[in-house]
């Protein structure tokens, strides 16, 4: 009696969802994050994402050619990149802008290493690091929606700019916005990292149908909120800092469809909330010490290079690792797949 052994592309995913029914899950919950801006600013959110999905497509189809393969598709993981990149950018951004990080996450990051499940950083993390160093007053001027705005769908507006709650935090300084009027997307931000109601809503979504791990993201959100109430940045009661600090920013949106990329992070509960934690803890440090208002892109790429340390070590706590440099019977350690159990 033949054993016949069929092999699948990464990232391997002990799931009843299959990768494509993930993927498309992902991309419903981060296109209902564009609805309450388009309602807002009109149809420039809308453009602005579809342009950067179009050049994570584009861009994936080029490099297939230059390797001269024959282009083509096979799964839609180019759309989340692209949607991910689009919310952590002003609406008021130009249309170049997310284009130029998406096009930096995919072709330096996410196709040299043979796709989607392969790359040890999440693209859309890379693209944003690439953008905020290369071009930060354009990714930290943000419209102020007290003031009357006029957003052409396709070009360059002028706008009267704010500081964000999180530039704010940044200065030391206590927002003059309430924590809860930061749950309905109406202060200064990033497209699509306001409205805190929302993202909660896509939270459940993906943890329910398993297209993200929800103890990764509650294990960042503790991390964070534990060192908010330990080391305050702002004159303030440990509650009222936990509430600034997880409400600004782009933090609530990387805890959900940044941090739980099944690609880039560990595959076991254990691992999964090792990683999870590192990442908060990263995060809350480049908040207090880096050079930016926004860390969250920092810190995931930093949490990426970690995962196979934490996830080795979540598997020596169990007992379940062999020293570091033997093998392991059945069991494959690497970036590629991660963890997985044959």
């Amino acid at each position: 009696m033949r054993m016949k052994l069929r092999s699948a592309l990464p990232p391997f995913v002990r799931t009843e969802e299959s990768v494509p029914a993930m993927l498309g899950t992902t991309a419903f919950a981060l296109c209902a994050l564009l609805v309450i801006p388009t309602v807002r600013f009109g149809a420039r959110p809308l453009v602005m994402a579809a342009v950067s999905v179009l050049t994570g497509l584009l861009c994936e189809l080029l490099f297939e050619l230059l390797r001269g393969h024959v282009p083509s598709v096979g799964e839609a993981s180019f759309a989340v990149t692209g949607l991910v990149t689009a919310m952590l950018v002003p609406v008021n951004a130009p249309l170049w802008l997310p284009c130029a990080a998406c096009a930096f996450g995919v072709l330096t990051v996410k196709m040299p290493f043979g796709g989607f499940g392969r790359s040890p950083f999440n693209p859309a993390a890379a693209g944003i690091a690439f953008a905020t160093v290369c071009w930060p007053k354009l990714m930290f001027s943000y419209l102020d929606p007290s003031e009357p705005f006029s957003l052409p769908p396709f070009a360059d507006a002028a706008v009267k700019s704010a500081q964000s709650p999180a530039a704010v935090l940044k200065s030391g300084l206590k927002p003059d916005i309430l924590p809860l009027d930061l749950l309905w997307g109406t202060a200064a931000g990033p497209l699509g990292t306001t409205a805190a109601l929302v993202i909660g809503a896509c939270a459940l979504l993906l943890f329910a149908r398993r297209a993200a791990r929800w103890e990764i993201t509650v294990c960042f959100l503790g991390a964070c909120a534990l060192l908010a109430a330990l080391f305050p940045r702002i004159a303030c009661s440990p509650m009222t800092s936990v509430k600034y600090e997880l409400l600004t920013g782009s933090l609530l949106f990387c805890s959900v469809f940044m941090v739980t990329d099944p690609g880039t992070s560990p595959h076991t509960f254990p691992a999964g909330c090792l990683y999870g934690a590192f990442a908060g803890a990263a995060l809350m440090v480049f908040r207090h010490f880096g050079a930016y208002e926004q860390g969250a892109c920092f810190a995931v790429l930093l949490a990426n290079a970690a995962a196979p340390v934490l996830e080795y070590a979540a598997e020596r706590l169990r007992g379940q690792a062999p020293p570091l440099g033997a093998a392991k019977q059945g069991t494959a350690y690497g970036r590629e797949g991660r963890i997985h159990e044959s």
